[in-house]
């Protein structure tokens, strides 16, 4: 009869030999971005372009040009029973235009949104709000790299 010992080791070794790779771990993706071209002035431009400056240049099979375009809107979900600000709703919408070789070869539109409640500390509502768009931000970028991976 085997032992545990040995259905362990066994295990062991082919569990770390099946070529596990987490998919952002490395910047080894098969797509290039050689321009980026912003449509309407935002505050989210520079963190949108500081984030995905890693997948600038580099030769790869795919290389696109993107034209984008975000919105970002910041809404009162509810209010108390005083008419104050309980909960804010905050949306970040990206377009995207894929530009191939001259030709505008797609358009998507990419959002995350997030609720939070309000507080009566102005200076920790506003560092809160700026760490929920960067997160946002992140996540639209897994996104956008995701959809220019699949075309």
């Amino acid at each position: 009869m085997i032992n545990n010992k040995n259905i362990l080791i066994l295990l062991l070794i082919f569990l770390t030999s099946c070529g596990y790779k987490p998919i952002f771990s490395t910047s080894d993706t098969n797509i290039s971005i050689n321009n980026i071209e912003f449509i309407k002035d935002s505050k989210l431009n520079t963190k949108f372009k500081r984030q995905i400056n890693v997948y600038k240049g580099g030769e790869t099979a795919k290389s696109y040009d993107l034209e984008i375009k975000i919105d970002q809107k910041k809404s009162i979900s509810l209010k108390d029973s005083k008419g104050d600000a309980k909960i804010f709703l905050k949306e970040i919408i990206i377009l995207i235009n894929v530009i191939e070789n001259g030709k505008t070869i797609t358009s998507e539109d990419f959002a995350e949104s997030f609720s939070y409640n309000n507080n009566t500390n102005k200076f920790d509502l506003s560092r809160y709000e700026r760490n929920i768009e960067d997160n946002m931000v992140n996540e639209l970028i897994e996104k956008i790299i995701i959809y220019l991976q699949t075309l």
